[in-house]
């Protein structure tokens, strides 16, 4: 066997014209189950997915035998730069059908990114990996490849049609820039980078040569709000063909139209669950006497602990994702993780003045507390 590459819990290994993707143990029965519900669906399909051809046992651990592909879009834009927008537009179609076609048999994929983008030996681009219980199967770094992933699935853990949305976009973004849409900064700490990707808007794309429907579609992608992630049909650029002398500068607008169309098709597709559950009822309209307050979270006192800081608070929204920044009087803040705890000790030095506020971000929502110090510290921000 020889090594292709090592994943986040499974290493790929090229046998005999397939590779071969081998995981750390075995998957359980629930696992296993599922891994075969989705290889048979799968394997009816006539888009671009890069079915599972069998499940083996290698050395006691469970592996995935499929096609051989030549390489990655993550290997070939850092082999040869990023995509031209033609390219892009027909690889965004392509990725589209084989997410819709796997939805309609009820398999998400989970964890769309540039490494499971892979191109056949005919220069045709297909979609591997699929499937959620794989990815549940084995633990590994919850911050890998973070920047793929929707604010949503990053913020709760649970993956939904939306979420292979997001990963579309986040590839499509990475096939035209050569950058995911939230790339790492110099001496950014992890927690600053997580706070980031939850809340930050991704930057527009700022190529000249690619068309305004191009890069609205996948900004429409990477929405930090799920509900935002929809695509309106009348967003798409004219479909009408152009005149002749023009026909290559259109083409990548008349793709984005098409691709438009099919991804509206696969938010809009029930599960087999939803399509045989009963209409809601209607609700009721909402009221206009009363209207919803405005999120806030309040810091209470800090308690000083000497060689650390008690922090507690409150909040209206049970929703919010929360984080500590804290600084040293004067100096520049950092960032701790908090989740949905509503309590965080911070480390800190014995004597000096250090100021704490606490942030909430709820999909583009960001709020945060009003900063509070401890030794007398004077806090701004």
């Amino acid at each position: 066997m020889n090594l292709l590459g090592h994943g986040p819990v499974a290493d790929v290994y090229a046998v005999g014209g397939s590779a071969l993707k081998v995981f750390p143990g075995r998957f359980d029965r629930r696992t296993l189950a599922a891994v075969e519900r989705d290889r048979a669906r799968l394997a009816r399909l006539s888009a671009p997915v890069l079915p599972v051809e069998r499940v083996e046992v290698v050395d006691g651990r469970h592996a995935l035998r499929m096609e051989l592909c030549g390489e990655s879009l993550a290997k070939r834009v850092e082999r040869a730069g990023p995509l031209s927008p033609e390219e892009v537009a027909a690889l965004g179609g392509a990725l589209s059908r084989a997410l819709v076609a796997a939805r309609r048999v009820d398999v998400l994929h989970g964890g769309v990114s540039p490494s499971n983008v892979l191109f056949r030996g005919t220069g045709e681009p297909v979609l591997a990996d699929f499937g959620i219980a794989v990815r549940q199967a084995f633990r590994r770094d919850p911050l890998h490849g973070i920047e793929w992933v929707s604010p949503e699935t990053l913020r709760t853990g649970v993956a939904d049609a939306r979420t292979d949305l997001y990963g579309l976009g986040a590839v499509l973004h990475f096939a035209l820039t050569g950058e995911s849409p939230h790339p790492s900064r110099i001496g950014e700490m992890t927690a600053e980078r997580v706070l980031r990707v939850l809340g930050d808007p991704v930057p527009a794309i700022s190529r000249p040569d690619v068309p305004v429907g191009l890069s609205t579609a996948i900004g429409r992608l990477l929405a930090p709000d799920p509900a935002k992630r929809s695509l309106q049909a009348d967003e798409a650029p004219p479909a009408a063909g152009p005149p002749r002398r023009r026909v290559r500068r259109w083409w990548p607008a008349a793709a984005v139209a098409v691709a438009l169309a099919v991804l509206v098709a696969f938010v809009a597709w029930p599960r087999a669950e939803e399509r045989a559950a009963p209409p809601p009822s209607p609700a009721p309209p909402p009221s206009s006497a009363t209207s919803a307050p405005p999120v806030e979270v309040v810091l209470d006192e800090p308690t000083d602990l000497v060689d650390a800081v008690s922090l507690t608070w409150t909040a209206n929204d049970d929703k919010l994702f929360f984080a500590v920044v804290y600084w040293v009087e004067g100096g520049q803040g950092e960032t701790l993780l908090a989740e949905r705890n509503r309590a965080k000790k911070v480390s800190v030095e014995a004597g000096r003045k250090y100021c704490f506020l606490v942030r909430g971000t709820k999909g583009d929502r960001v709020v945060e507390s009003r900063p509070k110090g401890v030794r007398g510290a004077v806090c701004r921000r």
